[in-house]
């Protein structure tokens, strides 16, 4: 054993990759030099310096080699080191030394196995357990645990796991629970914990890294992230091949202890969770299906992972960049045709903490989403495009997840009030939309996200199981929306008597609204689709123009009337009309 005092992390990290730069410049210079050498034959008159040039390449190769192992070791064992000078206690003198132990350690576990193979008793396997547990103290020298590895084999080593859960049940496919686990810590969790150091530290060979990971049952693989600390890598390749299996291939009478597992992993390690969700463009839909978490049979698992979600995709979590990708495959995978999040023989999520989840967290992404809506409708306006990766996701996909989300009552409330606050943020009312030309073009561009986003509510809603009543007052909400922040805006009002007559003047509005589309929808009239969208069109016109002759502002012309009423016609008519005929029909 040997002690080591005073490495600087960030330091040694730079001279291991200046060392890797001169064997470079070493390693092009002499195949052209020797063959120079050669060619000269016996007029070179500088024999030592080709045996200099190669001790130089040695000596940078060793050291480099040795100063790794021991930035390996020492992430093991601080795992937070940073700068400024670390000192710790190395178990072995050198890399070589922890490489001969381990694969002498190995010798022990792999005989006590074929015994315990051929004798299957318990005292057979607490020999196993006590080999094992020989090497706990030496894991965290990343060299060692790769040695014991590889002098196991993947086979060997799969085999010890398999043995301990063989008589555990649905245990290879499903996964075991908390409790089993921690007795299984106490046996095999050194060789889960040598399993993660020698991967972290990037020792492991290609067997292990794709062959092992592909061919081990899902429950060995949840027991190694249980039992260790496993790297970012390490657990979302479990998680792929978790989540990657069929809905219907897991078994369903016994609980998804697999889930769990992965759930209680990523509530340790959210940023994990992002990069999955950034990098597998699939892993959204494996993940977020909407029977995923509640088809496992564990008790509050869904609002488990609703939290970890929170924790994964927050506006402070994580890297802004792998955020952004999460979110979007996140949008594009629940909301793409045929999604499982719309209806279907999965029926729809009601009362889900995931939902809410998700609405609470979509806002920051409100402003790409209109402008995606916006591109469809007014594809002249570029400078309302959203931008890469945005101008790739479908508008549909957009109205697809936010219809899912709003099967949840309680996230269409989030949604609805996110909508709000992202109009307002426009601050549209600074531009008047009768003014000189770079006004009222700053007007129209911020007037076309916000019918946008009122068009991407408009069509999400209609996926929302909600009673007649409370469709029709949260169409007459959002057909409101370009009106009712205009008014706020654009009128604002400082007289509080004056401003609540304004406010009880929208409510007003909203209730007729609302009485033309339950006349709809209760077939009380003989009004189509196409109707009842001009009158809402028209009443919100009408709106605009009562509102300024109370508020004591210059009327508008004929022309200028016409012009609103088109405006709001163009944002909003075709997603009324769609919006009603599928309720309606």
């Amino acid at each position: 054993m040997g002690e080591f005092v005073g490495i600087d992390p960030s330091r040694a990290e730079q001279l291991i990759r200046e060392m890797e730069g001169g064997k470079d410049v070493l390693g092009r210079t002499r195949p052209g030099l020797e063959a120079a050498i050669a060619e000269a034959g016996a007029s070179w008159t500088g024999p030592p310096g080709v045996a200099a040039m190669h001790r130089s390449w040695a000596f940078f190769n060793e050291t480099q080699r040795d100063l790794k192992w021991r930035m390996d070791t020492l992430k093991q064992m601080v795992p937070s080191s940073g700068n400024g000078l670390l000192s710790v206690v190395f178990l072995f003198d050198s890399e070589a030394d922890a490489t001969r132990q381990g694969k002498a350690d190995a010798k022990p576990i792999a005989e006590a196995l074929k015994q315990h193979e051929i004798e299957n008793t318990v005292e057979t396997w607490r020999k196993v357990t006590e080999a094992t547990a020989a090497t706990k103290e030496k894991l965290k020298d990343p060299a060692y645990a790769a040695a014991l590895l590889t002098a196991l084999g993947p086979d060997t080593f799969r085999a010890l796991f398999m043995h301990w859960v063989r008589d555990k049940g649905p245990a290879m496919d499903r996964g075991l629970p908390p409790g089993v686990l921690q007795q299984g810590r106490e046996a095999l969790g050194p060789l889960a914990e040598a399993y993660a150091n020698a991967e972290r530290a990037g020792r492991l060979g290609e067997e292990w890294r794709g062959k092992f990971l592909e061919s081990t049952q899902p429950g060995v693989l949840t027991a190694l992230i249980a039992m260790s600390k496993p790297s970012d890598r390490l657990l979302n390749q479990v998680a792929a091949r978790v989540l990657g299996r069929s809905l219907e291939s897991d078994l369903p009478t016994s609980p998804n202890w697999n889930l769990h597992a992965l759930v209680e992993a990523y509530d340790a390690n959210p940023q994990a969770l992002q990069t999955l969700l950034a990098d597998n463009k699939d892993a959204a839909g494996w993940l977020l299906h909407p029977q995923r978490a509640r088809m496992s049979g564990v008790t509050d698992l869904e609002a488990k992972l609703a939290g970890v979600l929170d924790k994964a995709l927050n506006p402070e979590a994580g890297t802004a960049a792998v955020r952004d990708r999460a979110w979007f495959n996140i949008i594009q995978g629940m909301g793409a045709e045929n999604s499982p999040w719309i209806g279907g023989r999965w029926g729809t999520i009601k009362d889900s903490p995931i939902s809410e989840t998700l609405a609470k967290n979509v806002a920051p992404y409100l402003d790409q989403l209109a402008r995606g809506q916006s591109k469809r409708d007014s594809p002249e306006l570029a400078a309302t495009f959203p931008t890469s990766p945005w101008d790739t996701l479908a508008p549909d996909d957009a109205s697809r997840f936010m219809g899912g989300l709003m099967q949840d009552k309680d996230a269409a409330t989030i949604l609805m009030k996110a909508s709000q606050d992202y109009t307002v943020s426009l601050d549209i009312g600074r531009f008047r939309p009768f003014g000189d030309e770079a006004t009222q073009d700053q007007y129209t561009h911020r007037a076309a996200l916000a019918g946008g986003v009122a068009n991407l509510m408009l069509a999400g809603s209609t996926h929302a199981e909600w009673t007649d009543d409370e469709y029709a007052d949260w169409l007459a909400g959002v057909a409101l929306l370009p009106v009712s922040w205009l008014s706020n805006k654009y009128w604002p009002i400082q007289d509080p008597t004056v401003a609540t007559a304004r406010d009880t003047g929208l409510d007003e509005a909203k209730d007729v609204l609302k009485s033309l589309i339950t006349d709809y929808l209760d077939e009380k009239t003989p009004a189509t689709a196409e109707s009842v969208a001009d009158g809402i069109v028209q009443r919100q016109a009408d709106w605009v123009n009562e509102s300024l002759a109370q508020h004591g502002q210059k009327p508008l012309t004929d022309s200028q009337r016409n012009e609103v009423r088109m405006a709001f016609r163009g944002r909003l008519h075709d997603a009324l009309v769609s919006a009603l005929k599928q309720r309606g029909g």
